[in-house]
């Protein structure tokens, strides 16, 4: 899809699943708590939680009465939340994100979780910095689908045009799509971690889906 971008466009973004893969989250972080925990049990036990979380057993539940080691599931959960990840994106959302900082688009994000966390992540990947603004909902006192996520970019930033790129199709678009955004969601290539539902109201789907950042054709007005 061509998307043509002026002086006054605004792009925001979903965090998770959008730009970058969560799944790759979670695999970082059990690799961390399987070496937290390597010492004591004397095993490495990543693929092990790996294979449990693809089967759907409550992961850490499982290990810990498998185990019988001292951290508590408390404690392991905190890890998971906020280790520092190890996650990249893939070579055309970054490719993606770098032709728009070069030409100096003011960009955003707007993503549920935790402060903490979210900021890690986007300091994993480098891009903590080239966002104009970010909203997460811890800090912002509200989660998606909630419309005031949305308007407090065009309270902000009055007098530009918006798109909204994101995943999930139950809670991303509905609140943009009310407001005349464009919005265009990135579709689920097998490796999602939540489902994507395409069987909503019309209301709740994005105008636009790619497979991909490598679909956009950027057109600069003005360069």
């Amino acid at each position: 899809m061509d998307l043509i971008i002026s002086k006054n466009s605004f792009l925001v973004f979903d965090l998770d699943d959008t730009l970058y893969k969560e799944i790759d989250f979670l695999k970082s972080a059990y690799k961390h708590i399987a070496f937290i925990l390597e010492e004591e049990i004397g095993d490495y036990i990543y693929e092990e939680m790996f294979e449990l979380y693809q089967s759907g057993e409550v992961v850490f539940d499982v290990i810990k009465e498998k185990y019988k080691f001292e951290m508590s599931i408390k404690d392991i959960v905190s890890e998971y939340r906020y280790h520092g990840p190890m996650i990249n994106m893939d070579d055309a959302t970054e490719s993606f994100l770098t032709i728009l900082k070069h030409h100096k688009v003011k960009m955003g994000i707007i993503t549920d979780g935790r402060s903490e966390s979210q900021r890690n992540k986007l300091n994993s990947l480098g891009i903590l910095e080239w966002f104009e603004d970010i909203i997460i909902s811890e800090e912002f006192g509200s989660e998606k689908p909630s419309i005031e996520n949305f308007k407090h970019y065009e309270s902000k930033f009055e007098g530009f045009s918006f798109y909204y790129f994101g995943d999930n199709f139950t809670k991303d678009f509905v609140s943009p799509n009310k407001l005349g955004w464009q919005t265009i969601g990135l579709l689920d290539q097998g490796e999602n971690i939540h489902k994507q539902y395409h069987d909503l109201g019309e209301e709740y789907l994005p105008k636009h889906e790619i497979n991909s950042f490598s679909e956009i054709n950027l057109k600069f007005e003005n360069p």
